[in-house]
């Protein structure tokens, strides 16, 4: 087995702790007001629960999600219903202008990778039926719409800031809507809660200085102490469930931004982080081409777009998934699990999304890869794709 050539995400680094901040996140979104929270889920169950008394119960979402989006819907007391998302990530405003009616408190609106979503149809159906559109912008926190960062169109405006920075936690509400409906105060993360999150980005910080005799020794130390534990049965603990991609909390659903993982995000400096992410992307496509077995889902890079990950289609993802994951291709997925509730629709957009999920395999663009590591992933995935028979997979099809 060939070693891991980097992490999928960014991992803390000494290099990232410093002592003035360079932002602030609520200049950063002027003229918008922006709530800081725990993460993008927190954010979305917190504006829900503002929106109990609109006497409206259906909230519209993509049938292509991760589940982390559709879970606050019903912890909120609201209903789910699923609009169609076709191959290329754009909405079937046909199939959303059905499932549109009065009873609709909000429309999500995903700008998948980083890249904007056409909002202008959802906008045209909220001043048709009413309800408030919100902009997910947890994968574009750092991209552009026009001359301002994305997530100002819409009424409200979610973001999961710690994709782009290693926090491990922190997220946000946009809030764009005079007089929009107000929400109780976030509250604090508890103690255990901040203290696992300070300990696991201690644990990154010595994982990633391995060449330092004190961080050896902690290392071995801790490696020790958590093999002790795993052969000891118990509970699962606090500090397993922080940072959870599946999980609900209601603490966490209700608190604000962890005050370590602010200062580690506004410490970074989001213009290199865009730089770099988008210099990774453009070696991807232009490394990576579309063959029999693998499709560039967006190979073209606009100029005000920061992605999050270079999405490609791989038909029988999770069986290459694997295999890639084995020869050190840090590849991870999004939507590789629906939300039990999208079960409730047999329809063309349930159909399309499981087929996107079945097939959508992620590659990392973070800021910490450099240009040669970008360059050995793409390698390593063609040196595997080449030796596929092609009758293997299918070709992907919108």
């Amino acid at each position: 087995m060939n070693a891991m050539l980097a992490t999928p995400h960014p991992t803390l680094r000494f290099a990232d702790l410093r002592f003035r901040r360079r932002n602030g996140f609520r200049d950063f979104y002027s003229p918008g007001k922006l709530r800081l929270t725990y993460n993008a889920r927190a954010a979305f169950y917190q504006l829900l629960c503002s929106l109990r008394e609109s006497g409206r119960r259906t909230i519209l979402l993509p049938a292509f999600h991760c589940t982390a989006l559709v879970e606050p819907v019903p912890r909120a007391g609201f209903k789910a219903n699923f609009y169609r998302v076709l191959p290329d990530f754009r909405p079937d405003v046909e199939d959303l202008k059905r499932r549109f009616s009065a009873d609709v408190a909000a429309v999500v609106v995903v700008h998948y990778f980083g890249f904007p979503t056409d909002l202008a149809p959802f906008l045209r159906l909220r001043a048709e039926f009413g309800g408030h559109v919100v902009e997910d912008c947890a994968h574009s926190f750092l991209s552009r719409s026009g001359s301002s960062t994305i997530g100002h169109a819409g009424d409200f405006s979610l973001f999961s800031f710690y994709k782009f920075a290693p926090s491990l936690a922190g997220g946000g509400l946009g809030i764009n809507l005079d007089g929009a409906p107000e929400a109780p105060a976030p509250a604090m993360v508890s103690w255990r809660g901040q203290l696992a999150l300070a300990k696991r980005l201690f644990e990154q910080v010595l994982e990633n200085s391995p060449e330092n005799p004190v961080s050896r020794i902690l290392i071995k130390a801790e490696r020790w102490r958590v093999n002790r534990r795993k052969s000891q049965p118990s509970a699962v603990s606090h500090s397993a469930l922080v940072d959870d991609p599946y999980l609900f909390r209601e603490d966490l659903a209700r608190s604000g931004m962890p005050g370590l993982c602010r200062h580690i995000l506004e410490c970074n400096n989001w213009d290199e982080n865009s730089a770099a992410r988008r210099r990774n992307y453009a070696l991807f496509s232009e490394e990576i081409q579309d063959g029999p077995h693998v499709t560039r889902v967006l190979p073209n890079l606009p100029e005000n777009v920061c992605p999050w990950a270079f999405p490609i289609f791989l038909p029988n993802r999770s069986v290459h998934d694997k295999q890639l994951r084995e020869l050190g291709v840090p590849v991870y997925s999004f939507g590789e699990i629906l939300h039990p509730l999208l079960a409730n629709q047999n329809d063309q957009a349930r159909q399309d999304a499981e087929r996107i999920s079945e097939q959508l395999l992620l590659l990392p663009v973070h800021a910490q890869l450099e240009a040669t590591t970008v360059r050995e992933i793409a390698r390593r995935i063609k040196t595997y794709l080449s030796a596929l028979p092609a009758s293997s997979l299918e070709a992907v099809r919108g």
